[in-house]
């Protein structure tokens, strides 16, 4: 069958809802020769009583028998309902056995699925009745024991990818000459879509282990401890381990026999290793694993003059290097064993009912590949980036969250890797610090969709643009989808209608330039965890490489490849070679990290050394892995030598030398040697600065990474996800446990920090930008409140006085955290104008255009966000021209009540009436609570009862919205639920205040401007009063006649709601008017020049007389002619009013 029909069958069958008619058309195509003539339907009594509950039908489609004569049923089963697919697992594959059993089969295949949920989610299950053999009384004896369902199902349906399904069936559909055999569909069914249970069960191994090391009595913690690592990292490096052997064995490069090449070795050594031990009644770590790591792998060997042979296990193995598998013990002397069981047993998971949990009973149910940088053709399995964020949960098992460090969401790192690259290059190519920034190329939209064209450019000052910001960005961005499309054109040799370049062309002429500056890049990540930032822009840098090499001139080209140690000819011949010295160089030259946790430097090595093996595809000669110890290096990033230490120029020279001898040595005593000189000249460096500082290093970057400083002067990208960690209360007492050097008092004294609540991310940003190169880019993500929050305005004030802004994004999806999140991309240069940058309000919306000036302005200098362009210029506009608050009403906290002492009823005599939040609604007072007013029940700052005593006064609750703004003549005391006005000019009233902060525009405003998570409950700051816009009107008696009205309305609760609805709609557009005149001047709208001579409600009218003359006020303007009612009722025909109404629907 051809490629694309196959393709096309199993997408249809399998990424929609279950369909019979489908699902018979994909079987019939996947086992040729099925017998459908063996079909049959069951339902009613023919449903065995114990499965009644879970299954409503089924039916028996077909009968296959494969070439070495085994039969399988396929089966289509309907449940009672969805829920069943996983609640009811043990029971539906008991179900398959009884049907099994009945046939005399040993395998099926089964669709799963209810019509509960119409068949949208459903599972294609391969089932079988395992035999084990085992011995009873003397006598092997066979078994029956089902595979658990789950190992061999694939999750489809129209909410699941099919991919896996389709990579790894695909083959047997294209086969149309062979019936695939029982053995082949297995093995396509030996993968399931991986979820959060791999990591329940890895945590599940990861316990187990070190509990038996913990007991361990062959001395094991204490060699350990000698070579300064704890049980719990031993134990995680050798899951990791053995993790890289599944990886590595996928490969076909364990168990190769001695004459054949690399590639063709047992893809299954590992297991058959382990039952290879149990059937020599051997220890399989004790006596083959361990020899496997220590031995085989971390030595090169050519037994019989056979490169790569290893007589002992009568195969060839590959030397690795790297460090993975040096002992950090004496493994030989040691005795350490682990028991058997612990790799494999019959144990069932709780959870899920599959058997067995051992390691190699947990790993055997996942599919692994190497490849974690495939686009949205993603395989579902464990892929290096999946065990990244598996490790870094792990952490969290032994403190990694009390040291805030959270793993980043692959999507987030795609996009601030990306991101980076575009800033880096605009910036080392285009020598353009331009007035505004290019505001008009496009809008990119974070999460999945095309960009956007069309807004106008605020472009001013371009200075030598060799390539446009917005080619880099179709470069970084696009440029390898487009590689296929254009390398037809090139072979073609012109462009046609049907094929044109899709690379920009300034991209293609300068792609010397570009890759140059590409190659020679350093990027660090001073928080590194399990390497996800190091490895996303590993693949950003080698994938625009690769998109480059088919446009730079032969003479670069020559350079390149001596420079990466590989011949024209090679790469001819093999172009992966090109790849794989790509990257490695690139590993080489370019990337740095560093992390407290010596664990996630171990798995962030590994990562790097998996992202190697996928492009080694050298089959006769596997290259030995690069040392990486001091690329990815253990330390605490924030503790280093003073800034104006000495520095020894020489001894760093003499330490750069010696590290990239390291980087590629391979024989295990020269290694050796190496590291100790390095390390101890190190060491020696740092003890002489510690004497000096006073304190303790461990880790230094102008030390370790030297050759940034001396070649680059910093690096030209630093990127990550810092840990975000308040160094308060119980979560200083963690950081204390975890860091016993206690550095709080060191990072207070060489960091800007806030007394409020000091957070880790906050120095880790500052170091960021030190070890930055001038011009270079710094991209964190961090917690959003550094974007507004009050306590951070220092340190926003120190990059916007010393970097450019070039970004920053809210609300990113950040699923395992509460706090929400900013992405903060600068360059470290001071800003010489008024420049221009974006902010989005989440990761679905357009860039909104700032100029520097808009922050500056702002005394708190806050990074506002706003859902659109439109919205940004609505608020400027009435902030234009408009008076802040506090300019005439001064506002303050009611006073603070102890907790319980305010009370409903009335309690005593002593007591006196209060208000609370709750007591209070729009325009009214509601009710008040009791509270004995007398300083010991007090706590807060006010107590000033001349202020508190106010007889009229504005009160406003401190949270919630909209906006609940009530007038109180009572003279009640407020609590501090409360705000009120306690001092108000003779220019505006109280009665103006209220029509204001009931208006829609004052909570539109509120909403837009000043309410920083609208997510969370709201809450009205004291400073949120001050700043709201003021303008006080030449006619203010109209504002205060209107005022009065709605206020008596509310409180006399008069019963018609039209008077009510029409007088508040009424003062609603007065408030719009008073905001936009010539706007609603031009429509024709206009209110207040019609409410000339409106009649006033005095204090000496009784409420019977009140309510007549707002009675004949309502009927004069309400009448279907009067201008008043067409004008408010029509008002949202003017653009700005529209706007703002249905911003608050």
């Amino acid at each position: 069958m051809h490629k694309t029909e196959a393709i096309n069958i199993i997408e249809r069958t399998f990424s929609n809802s279950f369909a019979e008619s489908e699902f018979t058309l994909f079987i019939k195509n996947l086992l040729n020769d099925i017998d459908t003539t063996k079909y049959n339907e069951y339902r009613g009594n023919l449903i065995k009583d114990s499965f009644k509950d879970h299954i409503r039908q089924y039916k028996r489609i077909g009968k296959y028998t494969d070439p070495k004569g085994e039969s399988l049923d396929v089966l289509v089963i309907e449940v009672k309902d969805q829920t069943k697919l996983d609640k009811a697992r043990t029971s539906l594959r008991n179900f398959v056995i009884n049907h099994l059993e009945n046939f005399e089969k040993d395998y099926a295949l089964a669709a799963f699925y209810s019509n509960s949920d119409h068949g949208a989610d459903w599972r294609f299950s391969y089932v079988k009745l395992e035999y084990k053999t085992e011995v009873s009384e003397g006598k092997l004896k066979q078994s029956k024991e089902l595979t658990p369902a789950k190992r061999y199902s694939f999750l489809v349906g129209k909410h699941e990818q099919a991919h896996t399904a389709k990579k790894q069936l695909l083959p047997l559909l294209e086969n149309i000459y062979n019936n695939p055999t029982i053995e082949e569909l297995e093995e396509a069914f030996s993968i399931e879509k991986v979820t959060d249970e791999f990591f329940e069960q890895y945590k599940g191994l990861f316990i187990k282990l070190s509990e038996h090391f913990e007991h361990d009595t062959n001395g094991l913690k204490e060699q350990l401890a000698e070579a300064d690592i704890d049980i719990p990292r031993f134990t995680k490096k050798l899951l990791g381990q053995i993790v890289f052997l599944y990886f590595i064995q996928k490969k076909g490069w364990l168990g190769v026999p001695k004459n054949e090449k690399w590639g063709k070795g047992d893809k299954k050594y590992l297991q058959n290793l382990y039952y290879e031990a149990v059937d020599n009644g051997h220890n399989f770590f004790g006596y083959y694993l361990q020899r496997l790591f220590y031995k085989a792998l971390a030595h090169k060997h050519a037994d019989k003059g056979i490169p790569g042979y290893y007589k002992k296990l009568h195969c060839k193995v590959p030397f690795l290097n790297g460090g993975l598998f040096e002992a950090d013990y004496d493994w030989k002397n040691s005795g350490i064993t682990i028991p058997n069981d612990l790799f494999r047993n019959q144990e069932k998971v709780k959870k899920s009912g599959d058997i067995g949990t051992g390691v190699l009973d947990v790993f055997d149910r996942y599919n692994f590949t190497i490849k974690e940088d495939e686009p949205l053709e993603k395989e579902v399995a464990v892929d290096p980036e999946m065990l990244g964020k598996v490790f870094e949960n792990m952490l969290e098992v032994t403190e990694r969250k009390s040291k805030g460090a959270f793993y980043t969401p692959r999507e987030i790192v795609h996009y601030m890797c990306q991101e980076s690259l575009i800033h880096y290059l605009d910036n080392s190519i285009n020598d353009n610090p331009s007035t505004y920034l290019e505001l008009g190329g496009s809008q990119v939209y974070l999460v999945g969709n095309e960009i956007k064209y069309g807004q106008k450019s605020l472009m001013s000052e371009q200075k030598h643009i060799i390539v446009p910001k917005e080619d880099i960005d179709i470069f970084i961005r696009k440029g390898f989808f487009a590689l296929e499309n254009d390398q037809r054109v090139l072979r073609e040799g012109k462009e046609t209608k049907t094929y044109r370049f899709q690379l920009p062309e300034s991209i293609r002429l300068n792609a010397d330039l570009i890759d140059k500056k590409l190659a020679d890049i350093k990027i660090c990540d001073p928080a590194i965890g399990s390497g996800a930032f190091p490895v996303g822009m590993l693949h950003e840098l080698v994938n625009a490489q690769l998109v480059l090499k088919q446009y730079i001139s032969n003479k670069y080209l020559k350079k390149k490849l001596e420079i990466l140690n590989v011949t024209k000819e090679e790469i001819d011949e093999q172009s992966d070679k090109y790849n794989y010295r790509l990257k490695r160089h690139t590993i080489q030259e370019s990337i740095y990290g560093v992390d407290i946790d010596a664990s996630a430097t171990d798995i962030a090595r590994l990562r790097m050394w998996l992202s190697l093996v996928v492009d080694e595809e050298d089959l006769d000669n596997i290259e030995a892995l690069p040392n990486l110890d001091y690329k990815i290096v253990c330390g605490n990033s924030l503790v280093g030598l003073p800034e104006n230490a000495m520095r020894d120029l020489n001894v760093e020279k003499e330490l750069e030398d010696l590290k990239e001898e390291f980087f590629l040595a391979n024989d295990e005593l020269y290694k050796k040697d190496l590291r100790t000189k390095i390390n101890g000249k190190i060491r020696q460096l740092l003890s002489t600065a510690e004497a000096f500082a006073g304190y303790k290093i461990d880790f230094d970057y102008k030390l370790y990474f030297s050759e940034v400083w001396h070649y680059n002067g910093g690096f030209d990208i630093v990127i990550g996800n810092p840990p975000w960690l308040a160094l308060i209360g119980k979560q200083l007492k963690k950081y204390k446990k975890v860091d016993e050097s206690k550095n709080l008092k060191i990072y207070k004294s060489q960091y800007i920090f806030n007394s409020y609540m000091p957070n880790l991310y906050e120095f880790f940003l500052q170091k960021a930008y030190r070890i930055t190169k001038e011009r270079g880019i710094l991209n964190f993500i961090i917690p959003d409140r550094f974007g507004f929050n009050e306590s951070s305005v220092e340190l926003r004030n120190f990059f916007i006085k010393n970097s450019i802004l070039k970004e920053i994004v809210y609300k990113w999806n950040f699923p395992q955290i509460i706090t929400d999140t900013m992405t903060f991309v600068c360059q470290k240069s001071k800003p010489t104008n008024d420049y221009g940058f974006l902010i989005k309000n989440d990761t679905h919306s357009v860039s909104i255009p700032y100029k520097l000036s808009e922050i500056t302005d702002d005394s708190e200098l806050i990074f506002r966000s706003f859902d659109s362009l439109r919205t940004k210029s609505l608020i400027n506009r009435v902030k234009k021209n408009s008076i802040p608050l506090i300019n005439h009403a001064k506002s303050t906290s009611g006073f603070g009540a102890l907790a319980g002492l305010v009370t409903k009823m009335k309690e005593n005599e002593r007591q006196m009436p209060v208000l609370k939040g709750s007591s209070i609604g729009s325009y009214v007072i509601k009710e008040p609570f009791y509270f004995e007013f007398k300083g010991e029940n007090i706590g807060g700052r006010t107590r000033d009862e001349s202020k508190l005593s106010i007889k009229n006064k504005v009160l406003l609750r401190k949270t919630g919205f909209p906006i609940i703004c009530a007038y109180d003549k009572s003279g009640y005391y407020p609590e501090q639920s409360l705000y009120f006005f306690y001092s108000i000019s003779n220019l505006i009233s109280n009665e103006f205040l209220l029509l204001l902060f009931n208006s829609s525009l004052y909570n539109w405003y509120y909403k837009n401007y000043l309410v920083t998570n609208l997510d969370s409950t709201p809450q009205l700051k004291n400073k949120d009063l001050d700043v709201f816009p003021l303008r006080i009107p030449s006619n203010i008696e109209i504002y205060n006649k209107i005022g009065c009205y709605i206020y008596f309305l509310e409180k006399t609760e008069v019963s018609n709601l039209i008077v009510k609805s029409f007088f508040k709609d009424l003062s609603d557009a007065m408030v719009f008017e008073l905001f936009f005149p010539s706007e609603i001047k031009s429509a024709e709208k206009e209110i207040l020049i019609h409410l000339q001579g409106l009649e006033s409600i005095s204090e000496k009218l009784s409420d019977a007389e009140k309510l007549a003359v707002i009675n004949i006020e309502f009927q004069r303007l309400y009448d279907p002619n009067h201008p008043v009612r067409n004008n408010v009722e029509t008002l949202d025909s003017v653009e700005e009013v529209r706007i703002i109404k249905d911003a608050l629907k």
